[in-house]
C-alpha cells in the first residue's frame, strides 16, 4: 500500500510553526514565488495565508506548490495541492494538502564543500520586498556547492533577506531559477559578500548544480 505523504515529521520545525512565514513556489508560476504565513497545520493539511496583491488574485485551486528550507541537518521539500482559498480581503486563505515530502541530508556538504568556479558567473537578482530603487542587481558567483551560493554585489543587501535569483551556469543552456536566503553578510575590497541557501529550486535545475559541482570537484582532486 502506498504511503500517503504527512507533515508529521515537520511539525516540530520553527519553519511550520504559527506566524512563521514562508516562501511559496506555484507550478504555473514558476518566476512568481509567493510569501506566505502559516496560520494552522496538522499531519494531513496546512494552511497559509498570503497578502492579497496582484499575484495572490488568481485561481490557485487544483495548482501544485512547493516549499523548501534547510535545518542544521536536512532540506526540506514539500509539494502540496491547493484544494480551498477564501478571500478575507486584505488576506486570502490557502489549505493545502501534502502530495510529496523530501528529506535531504546536508551533513558534511555545507560550508566546507564550497568550492570555486573555473569561470566568471553572473548572478541577477531581485530583493523580495524591496523599495524599486533597491530591488534589483547582479552579483559574481564566488563559490558554491549544491547547497549554498558565496556571491560578491555592489547591492545592498541584509542577512535574513531573500532573493529570487536567475542565472546560467557554464556549458548549459538551462536559465536556474530559485529563491535563496542571505544568511552570512560581509564586507571584501568595497564589495558586499554573502552567504545564500536555496529556500526554493525546482529540482531540474537543482541537478544542473549538482553535475556541475561534481564535475569541478572531480577535475579537482
Amino acid at each position: 500500500m502506498t504511503d500517503v505523504p504527512s507533515l508529521s515529521p515537520f511539525l516540530s520545525d520553527k519553519q511550520l510553526q504559527r506566524g512563521a512565514v514562508l516562501q511559496m513556489m506555484i507550478s504555473k508560476h514558476v518566476k512568481t514565488p509567493l510569501q506566505v504565513m502559516v496560520e494552522h497545520v496538522k499531519g494531513g493539511y496546512l494552511i497559509v495565508s498570503t497578502e492579497l496583491k496582484y499575484e495572490a488574485r488568481s485561481d490557485l485551486v487544483g495548482s501544485t506548490v512547493r516549499m523548501r528550507w534547510e535545518t542544521d541537518a536536512a532540506i526540506n521539500t514539500i509539494d502540496l495541492e491547493v484544494v480551498q482559498e477564501q478571500t478575507m480581503w486584505p488576506v486570502k486563505l490557502l489549505a493545502l494538502i501534502p502530495i510529496a515530502v523530501g528529506v535531504e541530508s546536508v551533513i558534511g556538504k555545507g560550508k566546507n564543500g564550497l568550492i570555486e568556479l573555473d569561470s566568471q558567473v553572473k548572478v541577477p537578482y531581485k530583493l523580495m520586498g524591496a523599495r524599486p530603487i533597491e530591488e534589483s542587481g547582479v552579483a559574481t558567483l564566488l563559490k558554491f556547492s549544491p547547497y549554498r551560493l558565496v556571491v560578491s554585489t555592489n547591492g545592498y543587501v541584509s542577512k535574513g533577506d531573500f532573493l529570487h535569483l536567475s542565472f546560467t551556469l557554464p556549458q548549459s543552456r538551462t536559465e536556474i531559477v530559485g529563491m535563496a536566503k542571505v544568511v552570512e553578510k560581509l564586507f571584501q575590497d568595497n564589495e558586499t559578500v554573502i552567504e545564500l541557501i536555496f529556500t526554493d529550486i525546482h529540482e531540474k535545475h537543482h541537478q544542473i548544480i549538482k553535475d556541475y559541482y561534481h564535475k569541478l570537484s572531480a577535475a579537482s582532486s
